[in-house]
Order: structure tokens, then C-alpha cells, then sequence
């Protein structure tokens, strides 16, 4: 694998999209452009604010308990780039909206007898739309392993998910040894900070290139394209999606 770039580098990048400076007055999207953007939106959006509480939290001395929010930021911005760039995408992601919602309100149905709940099934079972949901995000055939060939985004995914199950990470990371002695660590070892904040910068790129691609912002793509080819982080991933799945060009 190529070096990493410098911490301090990364740190840079993902405060300068977290701080969103751009952004603070509104966006202006293309009329053509505004459905993907109802979809997409919520997503990028997600990313950024895990981004930001990852790094209040590692700031704080909890960067080993923030991995989680990394992981999550990962599925949020991958699963966007494949919504985005994948023919079909869109529609599968507005369906796995409403296969997620009426998900909960089933299962809530089981926990409460409020009439509310079977309202609000209804609601959201007349807003389906027919065709399929989105893949599942990891595993044999899900969104991760059709764009990550190299096994990067799959392998990175394994490692921050360490945290938020239980594994033997927490039976060894609270300890450190001494002679005879063992002792006791309030804080976990972090052997895994500067990667930890590769991954994040990477999917604060992916996120933000789907957003410029939403907004036609062609100066923001253009510093995106510099800023990727500086820090070795790919702002999208189409390049692995067979030709008839790819929604654009690869060179649009």
C-alpha cells in the first residue's frame, strides 16, 4: 500500500469538509438534478456530521470509541456512490427508504397496539414503488465487494466494526503488561489513529464528490480531483462496475 499522507494532512481535509464554509448560505441544484439530490442529500449530509462527532470525540481522548461512527460514515457515502453511479440506483435506494420505514413500523406494531403505528403502514405502503431495494452493503455481492476489487473498503469496514461488537479487542486493549505485573488501562490502546483518519478522509471525499456532482460544481470537483491525487484517496468508484451498470461515462 502506498505510504499514508501526513496526519496533519488528512486533519486538514476532513475539517475542510466537515466546516462545509461553501454550504452556510444554501445550495442552488440544477432542476434536473433535484430528485437525486432528495435521495442523495440526507446521506452526505450523514457523513459529514459523523465526521465531525469523530473527530470532536478523538480530540477528547475517545477516538477508539468513535471508530463506530467511522463505519457508519463508510456505508453512508459508499452506499451514495452507488446509488449515484450505478444504473438504477436511485430508484433501489428510494425503495430500501421505504422497505427501512415499514420495517420499523412492523416491528414497533408488535410492541405497541397505538392505531398510529398501522397509519403510518399504510402511509408508507402507498408510497412504494415497485422494482428492487438496494443490495445489501457487505458481504458476497453487496455494494462494497461490486465497487472494492482491492478489498480496501471491505477490510477497512472489518476494523472499525471491531468496536461495536463484541470481539476480542475488548478483552486485550484495556490491559498492558509489565514483567510480572498487568495493568489496568482506562483509556484503549489506539494503535490504528492514523488509519482510522485515512478511511474518514476517504469517505469525506467520496460523499463530497457526489454532492458536487449534484450541485455541477466544476471548481469543487476540480479541487476534489487535486486534493485526491495529493492525499491517494479516489473520489469515485465506478471504475470498478461493469460497463452496463455504470451510469455515466467514466471520463464524465
Amino acid at each position: 500500500m502506498t505510504k499514508l499522507p501526513p496526519t496533519d494532512e488528512l486533519v486538514a481535509f476532513i475539517l475542510r469538509h466537515v466546516q462545509d464554509v461553501p454550504h452556510r448560505a444554501g445550495v442552488e441544484i440544477p432542476t434536473e438534478n433535484v430528485p437525486d439530490f432528495r435521495m442523495l442529500y440526507g446521506l452526505t449530509q450523514r457523513v459529514r456530521r459523523l465526521a465531525r462527532a469523530y473527530m470532536k470525540l478523538r480530540k477528547a481522548g475517545f477516538g477508539s470509541e468513535g471508530q463506530i461512527l467511522v463505519r457508519s460514515a463508510l456505508e453512508h457515502a459508499v452506499t451514495a456512490q452507488w446509488a449515484y453511479l450505478t444504473v438504477g440506483g436511485i430508484a433501489r435506494l428510494s425503495r430500501s427508504y421505504v422497505e427501512s420505514e415499514s420495517t420499523l413500523v412492523r416491528q414497533m406494531m408488535r410492541y405497541s397496539d397505538d392505531p398510529a403505528w398501522q397509519e403510518w403502514l399504510d402511509d408508507t405502503t402507498t408510497a412504494a414503488s415497485d422494482g428492487p431495494a438496494l443490495p445489501k452493503f457487505s458481504g458476497r455481492g453487496g455494494i462494497m465487494e461490486q465497487l472494492d476489487s482491492s478489498m480496501f473498503l471491505q477490510a477497512t469496514y472489518k476494523v472499525l466494526s471491531q468496536v461495536g461488537h463484541v470481539t476480542h479487542e475488548a478483552a486485550v486493549t484495556f490491559f498492558e503488561a509489565d514483567e510480572n505485573k498487568l495493568h489496568l488501562r482506562d483509556n484503549p490502546r489506539n494503535v490504528v489513529d492514523h488509519e482510522v483518519l485515512y478511511a474518514l478522509a476517504g469517505v469525506c471525499m467520496l460523499s463530497a464528490w457526489v454532492l458536487a456532482r449534484l450541485e455541477r460544481n466544476g471548481v469543487e470537483i476540480a479541487k476534489l480531483t487535486e486534493l485526491g491525487l495529493k492525499l491517494h484517496l479516489p473520489w469515485r468508484l465506478d471504475d470498478e462496475l461493469p460497463a452496463a451498470n455504470r451510469r455515466f461515462d467514466p471520463t464524465d
